[in-house]
């Protein structure tokens, strides 16, 4: 069995993909449970060039999130030592990833989370445009076969 996003794009977003998911904290409450997280939503961001996923330090100042590590990233603008947290996170097409290690990142972006490749490569996903719409689809598990769209062109 599948679990699929599919998310129309409108137009005035068809430089990225970004969409809703339910990130999973734990409760900065002294007494609360440890265990016990409660769910944030937040607008995440598709990116196939980051090797994993990333957490904003807004979102992770305004959790109160306590890293459990320091981690190098690379990225466009170098390498950089940052906080790493644990959180869970929730797609809409109901996938859980509990316990997941999430560097922080910096930006006044308006999305506080990057869907990595740690995530990405769970499943199989497709970015299609027919008719002038943009179509961005996942799901997770993979199907057996791959999408294959040079044998779609030469057989018309």
């Amino acid at each position: 069995m599948s679990n699929a996003i599919t998310l129309y794009l409108p137009d005035k977003q068809k430089q990225s993909v970004i969409f809703e998911i339910q990130l999973g904290v734990p409760v900065p409450v002294d007494g609360y449970p440890k265990d016990r997280r409660i769910s944030i939503n937040s607008l995440a961001l598709v990116d196939t060039g980051a090797t994993g996923s990333c957490i904003s330090r807004r979102f992770a100042t305004d959790a109160q999130l306590k890293p459990f590590k320091m981690g190098t990233v690379i990225g466009a603008h170098g390498a950089a030592v940052v906080p790493v947290y644990r959180i869970d996170v929730l797609l809409p097409n109901g996938i859980l990833f509990t316990n997941m290690e999430v560097a922080e990142f910096y930006g006044g972006n308006n999305f506080d989370f990057i869907i990595g490749m740690n995530i990405l490569r769970m499943g199989d996903m497709a970015l299609t445009n027919a008719h002038g719409k943009m179509v961005f689809s996942f799901r997770i598990p993979p199907a057996d076969n791959h999408i294959d769209f040079s044998k779609d062109t030469n057989n018309k």
